[in-house]
C-alpha cells in the first residue's frame, strides 16, 4: 500500500504545483514524449533494512498492543519537471516543494517525506524535449510493521511464593 500511496500523493502534488499535462509514471513514456512542458513521477528505488524497535500504542476500542518494526523501507521516486525557460520550470517546481508535507500516513502509520536533492539539466543534457528541467529524489521513509497483543491478565498464573530459611525472598534475585 505505501508504494501505491506515495505514488499517487506525489501525482496529485505535481499536478497542483502546476504541470497542466498528466504526468507520465514511466521511463518509456517519457522518452517518447514530444512535448516541453512535462512532468513525470518514477519510481526510483526501494531498500530494506532490518530494524527491531517496538513500540505501544492502544487501538479505537482502548486494547493495548504492542507493534514491531520488522524493517525499514525506503521508498525514492524521481519527480521531473520541464519547461520552456528557467522561470517556469523554478516557479513549478518551487510550488512542488512548498506543497510537499513532513509526511503521509499510509496504513494507519506515520511516513516522513525528505527530498535528497535536485538536479538542473537543459535540452543539450537531457533526452527530454523540454529547454530545461529539474528532476528531484524524494524519499518515503516507511516500515514492515508487527503488530502483537499482550496476554490478559485471565490466562496469567499466579505461583506462591515460599520462604527460604524463615525469610523473605529477595525479589529480582
Amino acid at each position: 500500500m505505501l508504494y501505491t500511496e506515495a505514488k499517487q500523493y506525489l501525482l496529485e502534488k505535481i499536478k497542483a504545483a502546476g504541470v497542466r499535462t498528466n504526468p507520465y509514471t514511466t521511463w518509456k513514456k517519457l522518452r517518447e514524449c514530444r512535448d516541453s512542458h512535462i512532468g513525470a513521477v518514477l519510481f526510483e528505488r526501494e531498500a530494506y533494512t532490518r530494524n527491531g524497535s517496538k513500540k505501544q500504542f492502544r487501538d479505537e476500542a482502548g486494547a493495548k498492543h504492542k507493534r514491531r518494526k520488522v524493517f525499514d523501507r525506503d521508498l525514492t521516486f524521481t519527480v521531473i519537471i520541464g519547461d520552456y525557460t528557467d522561470d517556469a520550470v523554478e516557479a513549478i517546481f518551487d510550488a512542488f516543494i512548498s506543497a510537499l508535507d513532513s509526511g503521509i500516513y499510509a496504513a494507519g502509520n506515520y511516513i516522513p517525506i525528505t527530498v535528497d536533492g535536485a538536479e538542473w539539466v537543459d535540452e543539450d543534457d537531457s533526452i527530454l524535449k523540454a529547454k530545461v528541467a529539474v528532476q528531484a529524489a524524494v524519499t518515503f521513509h516507511g516500515g514492515v510493521y508487527r503488530d502483537t497483543d499482550f496476554a490478559p491478565l485471565s490466562r496469567v498464573e499466579l505461583v506462591e511464593i515460599e520462604k527460604e530459611n524463615g525469610k523473605e525472598p529477595e525479589y529480582g534475585k
